[in-house]
């Protein structure tokens, strides 16, 4: 979740980026894409004008960078899309956005129905044990004091934050993929409209599919980095993995380095690991490079397709719906646990895949720009899973 956090937050700043491959539909508006060094990421703007010398790599970091790679040298001997990709042209794949999975969608969602329950259940508690009577009796005004603080997190922080969570399960875009072109040497990110005309609060709940606008980087400018982030769970500390594209303009003859003009991340970060992010990169790296396929070998277009019921939503987020081969063919051991367990994981898998469907009844549909189509063509038929 902290890096679903994360990268909600950089979406929120960058306008939020755009949809899926699968679905694509062409339109007729004309969206002019915004060629390399005529768009900067918000985040980074903020700098005005401070310019950040590129991260140190250490190897045994516990919060930065692992690694920098390199374009012509090998990261893996084990490509992986890691279930990624979501759509194959003939010199072109296209990456989901980490919150696009299938699976994940309706979580978020999941989430926010949890922390309303417990936040309700507090409340009622303290008005029904009287506990609310001396906190408020000016006799006692540090507690007072306290609970005044509570309401504020009660009141205002905690439903700001549950809207948050809500916006990226309800009515949201389909899918915000990047899109690597080795015939042009470009990388493409598609994203609304930055006026902010597509999440109007009318446009969300009309469904109406979004224009996409799209920012346009040169392959050569672009460095992958493996980077990790120190999270706490409470408990226990871990690092979360991810594979982070620095992209820098072109260097200028006073300049030691291009200027900086965006960062993010390829992937979903909850699914990788310090041997899978280079596993992702060297997929991305062969494909750009050396020709490579748009879907490694073994290894299918997509996990699932979209789910169109509650019952297909219940096999996508647990072994308990219409997929239960497919998770005793994949995931034995958690299947095998999950069902032992069906007294607690039943009624859990059956609200996820609940949120997920709603989910999947509420998300929009998007439609690429013209250009970023007639310069990658139409997607290939590539087997998905079944």
């Amino acid at each position: 979740m902290a890096q679903n956090l994360r990268t909600q937050t950089h979406r929120a700043l960058m306008g939020r980026f755009s949809r899926k491959c699968s679905t694509i539909r062409l339109h007729r508006r004309k969206l002019n894409v915004l060629k390399h060094g005529e768009f900067v990421a918000p985040a980074i703007a903020l700098l005005q004008g401070v310019e950040p010398a590129p991260n140190t790599v250490d190897d045994q970091a516990l919060n930065g960078v692992l690694e920098r790679f390199r374009k012509n040298k090998r990261a893996s001997d084990e490509p992986s899309a890691m279930n990624n990709v979501v759509a194959v042209f003939k010199d072109a794949i296209a990456l989901q956005q980490p919150g696009a999975s299938a699976q994940m969608r309706g979580f978020a969602l999941m989430s926010v129905a949890a922390g309303v329950v417990v936040q309700t259940w507090a409340l009622w508690m303290a008005v029904s044990s009287g506990i609310l009577s001396v906190f408020t009796s000016w006799r006692h005004p540090f507690l007072a004091l306290e609970m005044v603080v509570v309401a504020f997190l009660a009141f205002y922080v905690f439903p700001r934050w549950y809207l948050f969570f809500l916006r990226m399960d309800l009515f949201a875009p389909e899918d915000e993929p990047t899109v690597f072109d080795r015939k042009h040497r470009k990388v493409y990110r598609l994203f609304p409209p930055l006026d902010g005309s597509a999440d109007s609060g009318w446009q969300r709940l009309r469904l109406k599919p979004i224009a996409l606008q799209a920012v346009e980087y040169d392959w050569a400018c672009i460095t992958a980095e493996h980077r990790v982030t120190l999270a706490s769970t409470g408990q226990a500390l871990s690092r979360l993995h991810s594979l982070t594209l620095v992209v820098r303009d072109y260097r200028k003859p006073d300049e030691k380095e291009g200027r900086l003009l965006d960062e993010f991340d390829v992937g979903n970060s909850l699914g990788m690991g310090e041997y899978t992010v280079p596993m992702l990169w060297e997929h991305i790296r062969r494909f750009m490079e050396d020709g490579g396929p748009g879907v490694p070998q073994g290894e299918q277009l997509q996990i699932f397709e979209r789910p169109r019921s509650l019952w297909q939503s219940m096999g996508v987020v647990s072994p308990f719906g219409p997929k239960l081969g497919w998770w005793w063919r994949t995931n034995r051991f958690p299947t095998v646990l999950f069902l032992l367990l069906f007294p607690v994981t039943l009624p859990f898998f059956t609200l996820w895949a609940l949120c997920n469907w709603i989910s999947h009844m509420t998300m929009r549909k998007v439609i690429w720009p013209q250009e970023v189509l007639e310069r990658v063509g139409r997607p290939l038929p590539v087997r998905k899973s079944p």
